[in-house]
């Protein structure tokens, strides 16, 4: 079973694995109504060894140096109690390992945690560098504040830990991107910057809708200005092919550009590569999944190995599905974009 799951025969080669830990959230950002709407409680989550489990299960079929195990969820990841267990036991298993944070919990403790863990990557989401802006987004007062302290606590108390940055491009902080990103360039404890397209808001409670950014409760959220959307974009351009170290490259740059002026054009060509792609995504319930859009294809309460459900008849069909989606989503635009 491990054997076929490391061929093709599915297209389940791994690089990119998303495990779902958190549940819980401080913030109440703009972004994503998952602290609003969400139904998850201890009861009902994945625990902790059950990660461990997982963890173990993937150390034995991916090629451990290509695969990133990226720890995220419904809300803040540093908040699940049990985090820094989970990825000292994921890098006793060589597995590498990162995380994304809202900055609010990284004191010095929670810094030297990180250290001790062996956590390899930690990114932070700063939407612009007025405190202003960022807190707004984000639902939170001190947000901008508090990411900006935790930086400098990982620098100081985790330096092998590497710092990067990730930012929504959004219509309440596109005239802000510019200066962040010089920013990022000139801050020696930074190591990157990532940026996404603003998607429709994350929810348990609200369908997936294409013309989600006409919506009364979104509106401010899509960039409405055109000539601004391009000089912005073309900017970000003229910055990379500079060499500056973001890490989205210029083809994906100009997706951006062309998904904020035409939304309801897909931005594919031909099928939405995330059949094809090495990802899988683990929700904190367990449901899996290669694009949660589509539907799931099973969940590991169901008593199954990760191999089994992977290699089963579901899997086969959440493909196809994919395959025939011609929805402009987070996943496609941003996370895992491919040129075609």
């Amino acid at each position: 079973m491990i054997e076929k799951l490391s061929g093709k025969k599915n297209n389940i080669e791994l690089t990119y694995c998303d495990l779902g830990i958190a549940y819980q959230c401080n913030f109440k950002c703009k972004m994503c109504k998952f602290w609003l709407d969400s139904p998850l409680n201890s009861n009902n989550i994945l625990s902790i060894e059950q990660w461990k489990d997982i963890l173990k299960q993937l150390s034995e079929f991916v090629d451990i140096g290509n695969c990133v195990i990226n720890l995220s969820g419904s809300g803040e990841p540093l908040l699940r109690s049990g985090i820094f267990d989970l990825i000292k036991y994921g890098r006793s298993l060589g597995l590498k390992i990162q995380t994304i944070s809202n900055g609010s919990c990284v004191n010095n403790q929670i810094a030297t945690k990180i250290a001790e863990s062996g956590l390899g990557f930690i990114s932070f989401s700063l939407d612009s560098l007025k405190a202003e802006t960022h807190d707004f987004m984000r639902g939170t007062d001190k947000a901008c504040e508090g990411v900006l302290k935790a930086i400098e606590n990982v620098a100081t108390f985790s330096p092998n830990t590497c710092i990067g940055i990730n930012t929504i491009i959004s219509g309440l902080n596109i005239d802000d991107i510019i200066d962040l990103t010089c920013w990022v360039e000139n801050n020696k404890l930074i190591s990157y910057i990532n940026f996404q397209a603003i998607a429709q808001p994350f929810s348990y409670d609200k369908a997936p809708d294409v013309e989600w950014f006409k919506l009364e409760d979104y509106k401010n959220l899509w960039p409405q200005d055109k000539q601004k959307i391009k000089e912005t974009i073309d900017q970000l351009i003229a910055l990379k092919e500079k060499g500056y170290k973001m890490i989205d490259d210029v083809a994906q740059f100009n997706v951006f550009k062309a998904y904020f002026l035409d939304p309801l054009r897909f931005i594919k060509k031909n099928k939405c590569n995330l059949a094809k792609a090495g990802i899988l995504n683990i929700d904190p319930s367990g449901n899996i999944s290669k694009c949660q859009m589509v539907g799931i294809i099973d969940n590991l309460k169901s008593n199954k190995t990760l191999a089994e459900i992977c290699l089963s008849e579901q899997a086969d069909k959440h493909i196809e599905l994919i395959n025939k989606c011609k929805r402009n989503c987070h996943l496609v635009v941003s996370c895992h974009f491919d040129q075609e």
